[in-house]
């Protein structure tokens, strides 16, 4: 963004006025607010201008998108030594703040692959437009070391994408609750090799490194859930772990 402060800014000034534009200089389209303050030689606000804006950027020096005021201060009061706008080498002292507006996140049809994925990933475990919850269950210890009991870890989730990405799993909630919310418990998978399983699902991505530390689990999950594409790298990892010493007899 460039500020320009000219007897005719980047247009024309009103009849003894100084304008003020703000200009894009970046070949980029973005909405701004901004806002223009005017001190005085001593540091206080004797001005304050602000504008909502979407530039549409060129790129071209010569044709900047700008906006601004062709009226910002008069000639007169700039000269006016009592308001003591002019500092002591005759300069205007100007403060330009300007907040970009964040876009909401919306579908990109230019990286539709790449856009979509991110989406999905977003509503893992979201509880709010979740429509079917996993109850997982997780065998409490005494400090001992004896069996105390279940607790149970909740991941939300949602049917569309269970269908669509893990039939299997989908399977666990049979038809539609007409609109409540659908719970089934899982026993045989622990929580930490289920929430792998269902972020993969959701289009995650999990670490060799968690794969190796969990991988005959992660195996045996994504083999009965028919999540084929996990198993094969978990059985990867699992090779790539394991360690075969072979001896040999004299």
């Amino acid at each position: 963004m460039d500020p320009g402060c000219l007897p005719g800014g980047l247009g024309v000034s009103a009849n003894g006025y100084v304008s003020i534009y703000l200009g894009l200089c970046a070949e980029v389209n973005i909405a701004v607010t901004f806002a223009v303050a005017l001190l005085d030689k001593f540091g206080h606000t004797k001005r304050v201008s602000r504008v909502n804006h979407r530039f549409d950027g060129t790129g071209d020096v010569k044709k900047l998108p700008s906006s601004g005021w062709n009226d910002f201060i008069a000639h007169s009061d700039i000269l006016d030594a009592s308001k003591n706008i002019l500092g002591d080498d005759d300069e205007l002292t100007l403060v330009v703040s300007i907040e970009i507006e964040q876009p909401a996140t919306v579908f990109d049809p230019i990286d539709a692959e790449h856009t979509l994925v991110k989406m999905i990933q977003g509503m893992f475990r979201d509880e709010e437009t979740a429509d079917v919850l996993f109850e997982v269950s997780k065998m409490e210890a005494n400090e001992d070391g004896s069996k105390r009991g279940k607790s149970y870890i909740h991941f939300p989730a949602h049917r569309s994408i269970l269908q669509g990405c893990a039939p299997m799993l989908a399977a666990l909630f049979g038809t539609s609750n007409k609109g409540e919310l659908a719970t089934v418990a899982v026993h045989d998978v622990k929580p930490k090799v289920f929430r792998l399983l269902l972020w993969y699902v959701y289009g995650g991505t999990v670490s060799n490194e968690a794969l190796k530390a969990d991988a005959k689990d992660i195996v045996d999950a994504a083999d009965k859930y028919s999540i084929v594409d996990l198993k094969l790298a978990a059985e990867a990892a699992l090779v790539e772990s394991t360690n075969i010493t072979v001896e040999f007899e004299d």
